[in-house]
């Protein structure tokens, strides 16, 4: 496809060859399909920039220094941002786990580094979420526990023995 295009490229251009004239006129200099010849001589001819005013080139110094001073940012800045994309994916991770992902309203939302009933740190985040069912009804404020490196989530539905109820109980209480 792309030597296709090459070769109708090519065949146009050696189609449209005029002689070379002095003049910026395009007169009289058309290929035998009817299309303007271009004048070699406009082409070869250099363009010489105008100069530039000394105050545009001082206000882009001006600007050029003022972003060289800025200062990069402390290891704190780039901590706290970590700590917010790791809340923001797990607002997502839990959102999922709701009938209505958008009616999702976290309430308290705690991070830890926390002991699981093995005795195994786990990174996590305990907190709380309202929603919505499908059906537009209420959810109620429920726990959540969210497990940072896992990327997984438990909401406690209401019923005190399942899973997500036990492990919000024993790593977040």
């Amino acid at each position: 496809m792309r030597t296709l295009i090459i070769g109708a490229l090519a065949a146009t251009l050696v189609g449209c060859s005029c002689p070379l004239s002095q003049q910026a006129s395009m007169d009289g200099c058309t290929d035998a399909n009817g299309f303007a010849c271009f004048d070699r001589t406009l082409a070869s001819q250099p363009i010489e920039p105008k100069p530039a005013s000394l105050k545009a080139n001082s206000a882009t110094i001006k600007i050029k220094s003022a972003i060289a001073k800025t200062e990069k940012p402390s290891s704190a800045d780039a901590r706290d941002r970590t700590v917010h994309q790791v809340r923001i994916k797990a607002k997502t991770t839990i959102a999922a786990k709701l009938e209505d992902p958008a009616s999702a309203e976290f309430g308290e939302m705690n991070r830890a580094v926390r002991k699981n009933t093995l005795g195994q740190s786990v990174d996590t985040i305990c907190g709380r979420v309202k929603g919505k069912k499908a059906s537009g009804e209420d959810t109620g404020d429920r726990p959540f526990l969210y497990l940072v490196k896992d990327d997984d989530a438990y909401v406690v539905d209401g019923s005190a023995g399942s899973a997500a109820a036990t492990a919000y109980r024993n790593i977040c209480n």
